[in-house]
């Protein structure tokens, strides 16, 4: 590369800059609640991927990175690192409501009817739905322009090529945390199950004769749409309040 940069000049040393942006930025486009869906063709994440890093190479505040091929092997490897921990971090916002959906699925006996797949496989149809909504709801909030702006303030706190300055605790924070809120998020529709549960021994234990599945499965998801179109609202408002804290560095 040094030899490259030295016959090439100015030109060389810019690209090899936006090489380095696009590393550390693709796995952060590619898992962006809304703009990373598989929904979402893979030629427009690309060109969205390439239109941001060349943005953000023109800033100015960027380090260019060392000089020598393996050291910018290297370098390449290491903004590849940081931008998968950072992408996740972002990426479990919307695996919180899809946590939460598919336990709701299974507490209200919805859970084999699938919904697009918004992921690489199906999922439950209230997970399905809630990570729609989620998403949308991030995006009308601009929260992918908060996001941008967030790494390109974090150059400053992890340079180019610098993955120990990467708090690791901070992915593990953010995964743990993202279960425990998602089941928070799911528990009065546990609640509801398990009431629903104690109530059908207690009528199959004084009427054994009565086929009482077949008289609570009904009520029981009836009760469980009802519930969730009272309460999705609030849920969708306590989840996004709740996702810079989740995520951590914006």
């Amino acid at each position: 590369m040094g030899e490259l940069m030295s016959l090439s000049g100015p030109l060389a040393s810019w690209i090899a800059l936006l090489l380095v942006v696009v590393a550390r930025m693709s796995f952060v486009i590619f898992f962006l609640p809304g703009i990373g869906e598989q929904t979402i063709p893979a030629q427009a994440r690309l060109l969205v991927l390439l239109a941001i890093s060349f943005a953000l190479a023109t800033t100015g505040v960027i380090d260019q990175p060392p000089p020598g091929y393996a050291a910018y092997g290297a370098t390449l490897i290491g903004e590849a690192t940081i931008g998968f921990c950072l992408g996740v971090t972002l990426r479990v916002v919307i695996w919180m409501l899809s946590i939460a959906g598919t336990v709701i699925s299974q507490s209200i006996g919805l859970s084999q009817l699938l919904g697009v797949a918004m992921e690489h496989e199906s999922q439950a149809m209230v997970g399905n739905m809630l990570s729609m909504a989620g998403a949308a709801l991030l995006l009308s909030a601009d929260f992918h322009l908060n996001a941008i702006a967030s790494l390109l303030r974090m150059y400053g706190d992890i340079p180019v090529g610098a993955v120990g300055a990467l708090d690791q605790g901070m992915l593990v924070e953010a995964l743990t945390s993202a279960v425990g809120f998602a089941v928070l998020l799911a528990w009065p529709f546990v609640a509801i199950n398990l009431l629903y549960n104690i109530c059908l021994g207690f009528i199959n234990k004084a009427l054994p004769s009565l086929m009482v599945a077949f008289v609570g499965a009904p009520m029981m998801i009836g009760a469980g749409l009802l519930l969730l179109a009272l309460s999705v609202t609030g849920l969708l408002v306590v989840w996004k309040d709740r996702v810079m804290a989740v995520v951590g560095w914006m």
